[in-house]
C-alpha cells in the first residue's frame, strides 16, 4: 500500500498543497477513504508545528462521528507503540478544550472549535491512527491498554482504531468499489 500511496501524492493537488508526504498522505486519506473533496480534505489537515499531536480532525455531520487523525507513512514492515502514545496524547489534551485552544496552531483552533460542537450534540470521538506500516507486537498490547482506558472513562465517549496497512488496503478496495 505504500508504494501506492507513494505514487498517488505526486499528483499535482498533493504536492501543491501539502509541504510534505505526511500531509500527503492524511490528505490522501480523507480524500479515498472518507470520501471528502479536495477542500474540505484540506480543511481538515491541522499537522504542523503545534498540531498538538492531531494531524487532521474530520466531522462526519452524516454520521454524526467526530475522527481525530493521527497518520504515520512509515516504509517500514512495523511501527511500534510512539504513534499509539501519540494519539493517548491528543486523547489526554481534548479532554481540556479550552487549554488546548490556547496553545495550539491557528488550523488546529478552527477544527477545536468544530469539535466542541460535535461533543456537544453528543457525537461519537473516534481516534483513527493510520498507517502503512502493522504494529509491533508490544505496540498491539499498548494498544489494548489503550482501549481500555477509553472505555472507563466517562468523561468523552470516544473510542480508537487502527487503520494498519492491511486495513488501509481493504478499506481503500472497499471505497474503490464504490
Amino acid at each position: 500500500m505504500y508504494e501506492q500511496i507513494k505514487s498517488d501524492i505526486v499528483q499535482e493537488y498533493y504536492k501543491t498543497n501539502f509541504p510534505n508526504d505526511g500531509q500527503r498522505f492524511i490528505a490522501w486519506y480523507l480524500r479515498n477513504i472518507h470520501n471528502i473533496d479536495i477542500v474540505e480534505a484540506k480543511s481538515c489537515i491541522t499537522d504542523g508545528a503545534g498540531d498538538k499531536q492531531i494531524d487532521a480532525i474530520y466531522i462526519d455531520d452524516a454520521n454524526e462521528i467526530a475522527y481525530i487523525i493521527q497518520g504515520k507513512f512509515y516504509s517500514g514492515e512495523t511501527v511500534d507503540a510512539g504513534p499509539l502514545r501519540e494519539v493517548l496524547s491528543s486523547w489526554a489534551q481534548i479532554r481540556d478544550l479550552a487549554k488546548l485552544q490556547e496553545s495550539a496552531n491557528e488550523k488546529l483552533k478552527i477544527k477545536i472549535n468544530e469539535l466542541s460542537k460535535a461533543i456537544d450534540d453528543s457525537y461519537e470521538i473516534c481516534f483513527e491512527l493510520i498507517t502503512t506500516s502493522a504494529l509491533t507486537d508490544s505496540a498491539k498490547n499498548d494498544l489494548e491498554v489503550f482501549r481500555k482506558l477509553l472505555s472507563d472513562n466517562d468523561d468523552i465517549s470516544a473510542n480508537i482504531i487502527v487503520v494498519d496497512n492491511d486495513t488501509l488496503q481493504f478499506r481503500y478496495s472497499e471505497a474503490l468499489n464504490k
